[in-house]
């Protein structure tokens, strides 16, 4: 449904220019290269192979990554399997909800380990890298990575602020450990981080055809399916090659590339506006971490929701605008009204959320350091009838209470999150501006 499903149709080959490829290529490597450019940055703060906890949910300062939950403390590594396998191992999580999310160079989640898919006793997994053969441990179960390079995010449930420091403990047991020597022949690294004037992940367009450099980079150190390779024949010929520099080719060709990353980002970017005219209020990234071929969709969500999980761990909704087609602004003042025995359907184990975002989908500073409203939040009111109402507005309602949501005075995002759900079709409640 919704906003990751209006794919334009591609071209007969017949008819594609250099820049009718250049602007496939970019819409292509958008979310490599913006998962690389932020593996980048984090490499400034951490080195590859070891885990980073985050000891406190999110807030206004945390802008490494669009639109971060605040439900869980996040546990980070960046994998770089060319050292060899790295065992990853955690302590039994009771009734905790835990997952630890991978995704390789290219975004596509090849593994989850945790509360769902795993259990909560205490385990033991190897991330091998493509094609192992090697020796490994003989009571570790093995994930095997498509690319050299990949991201694991681990998210661990905080129920409450009393809860955080026992959640930080689990946190402390959580182990990663490189276990063999080098791979003899694997490809080479990414390109070595630049700390302090690496590229903005946010800002990939103002690159211009220095971004299918980075792309080029990227194919060379994490070799791509199979199902790529129509694409990548053809921006072969504008030299789009792994290790390859596209950007000193020949002027034409250089000229071709900058256009296809101007035609490239517009077609991202309009697909995330479309929604304002759809008629729809919450669109789904009803297929997140499985693209395939779908490059335009990856594209999408590495711009709206980096990071994001399979549906069945977690199903994303995103509001734009209001029931009424308007766009979300706090000085309006929305009503997100729950029916009795209509909450979000998740699994025991699970949890529901919506937050609040700016339109650069990070989070926004209010008076009462509330960035979001779900199953977990204290104090929430329910009706006579048994039913929920959130206010979602710049301006507290009367009386205030948990069940505010507070908003910026301009523009808004609402994504609403379901941990483990049970009902993949449900469909969050329009938020209705209120007079």
């Amino acid at each position: 449904m919704g906003l990751l499903t209006a794919c334009a149709a591609p071209q007969p080959a017949a008819e594609r220019t250099a820049v009718d490829v250049a602007a496939d290529g970019y819409v292509y490597g958008y979310a490599p290269v913006t998962l690389a450019r932020t593996r980048a940055n984090m490499l400034c703060l951490l080195p590859v192979n070891q885990l980073h906890h985050q000891s406190a949910t999110a807030d206004p300062t945390s802008r490494v990554v669009v639109a971060p939950n605040v439900d869980t403390l996040y546990s980070i590594a960046w994998l770089d399997l060319r050292g060899g396998p790295v065992l990853l191992t955690h302590p039994d999580m009771g009734a905790r909800y835990v997952d630890f999310q991978f995704l390789d160079i290219y975004t596509d989640v090849f593994a989850n380990v945790g509360t769902r898919a795993t259990g909560a006793a205490a385990g033991a997994h190897v991330v091998v890298p493509p094609g192992w053969d090697g020796p490994l441990p003989p009571d570790a179960a093995v994930v095997e990575s498509p690319t050299w390079d990949a991201w694991m995010i681990g998210r661990t449930l905080v129920e409450s602020a009393t809860d955080l420091e026992a959640a930080r403990a689990l946190q402390r047991q959580y182990s990663l450990t490189v276990l063999t020597a080098p791979v003899a022949e694997a490809p080479p690294p990414l390109p070595p981080t630049a700390c302090g004037s690496n590229p903005d992940p946010q800002a990939l367009a103002a690159s211009g055809p220095q971004f299918f450099d980075e792309l080029s980079a990227i194919l060379a150190a994490n070799p791509p399916l199979p199902a790529d390779a129509p694409l990548l024949d053809e921006l072969a010929d504008l030299g789009v090659r792994p290790g390859a520099r596209p950007s000193a080719g020949s002027p034409d060709t250089v000229a071709a590339l900058a256009t296809g990353v101007v035609r490239g980002e517009r077609r991202i970017r309009d697909l995330v506006a479309s929604d304002r005219q759809s008629g729809q209020v919450w669109h789904s990234l009803s297929t997140a971490g499985r693209y395939g071929t779908d490059y335009l969709q990856r594209a999408v969500v590495a711009t709206i929701g980096l990071g994001a999980n399979v549906p069945e761990e977690s199903t994303y909704h995103v509001a734009r605008v209001a029931a009424d087609g308007t766009t979300l602004r706090g000085e309006t003042g929305y009503l997100l009204r729950f029916p009795p025995g209509a909450l979000p359907p998740v699994d025991d184990r699970g949890f529901w959320s919506v937050t609040l975002y700016g339109p650069d989908m990070f989070l926004v500073a209010n008076p009462v350091d509330r960035y979001a409203v779900g199953d977990r939040t204290p104090g929430l009111v329910r009706g006579p009838d048994g039913g929920l109402d959130v206010w979602v507005s710049s301006r507290p309602p009367i009386p205030a209470g948990s069940n505010w949501l507070p908003a910026p005075p301009g523009e808004f995002v609402l994504m609403f999150r379901s941990y483990l759900p049970t009902d993949r079709d449900w469909v969050p409640p329009e938020p209705v501006p209120q007079p």
